[in-house]
């Protein structure tokens, strides 16, 4: 995980494009992940799950320097940027992520988990009412595969509490 995350901070320093703390949130993605005792794959893949979207670096350069199978996982849950539609983006993301499989799944989760304490500061109530579907829409489409984990019950809870 050392490796990853030292490649994470390396790309996002030289060529990260997000303003936000890209870096401690995907140590916060891993280090979810890893409390939930998933596999070392995984949590690699999560540090690393940010980077397609907010660096230069590609999907082969994940492949070349970490494995095929961590790479896939990484651009199962990367965001397609030419969808202008955030809602669409999100289904489109949640639907590679389900076709790659649970950990994939799971690493969009704990994703989302550490994003959505940010969704109270979104001053936009139109951007936060998106935002708060696309988290709907996700505990919806992966509930058949991970419902029954504490992880997807976590994000529930939060998700239901910004309802109330």
């Amino acid at each position: 995980m050392d490796v990853a995350l030292h490649y994470t901070a390396k790309n996002l320093r030289e060529t990260g494009h997000n303003p936000k703390p890209v870096l401690y949130h995907s140590f916060k993605v891993a280090n979810k992940l890893y409390e939930y005792n998933y596999s070392e794959s995984v949590v690699i893949a999560s540090v690393l799950h940010d980077l397609i979207e907010d660096t230069d670096i590609t999907y082969n350069e994940i492949e070349k320097e970490f494995g095929k199978n961590i790479a896939d996982l990484v651009q199962a849950v990367s965001f397609d940027p030419k969808i202008d539609d955030k809602l669409e983006q999100a289904k489109l993301m949640f639907e590679n992520s389900l076709k790659y499989g649970m950990n994939a799944v799971l690493i969009k989760c704990s994703d989302l988990i550490d994003n959505i304490d940010f969704v109270q500061f979104v001053d936009d109530k139109e951007k936060r009412t998106v935002l708060l579907k696309k988290y709907e829409l996700f505990l919806e489409m992966t509930k058949d595969m991970i419902g029954t984990t504490g992880i997807f019950n976590e994000l529930e809870s939060k998700v239901i509490a910004f309802q109330d």
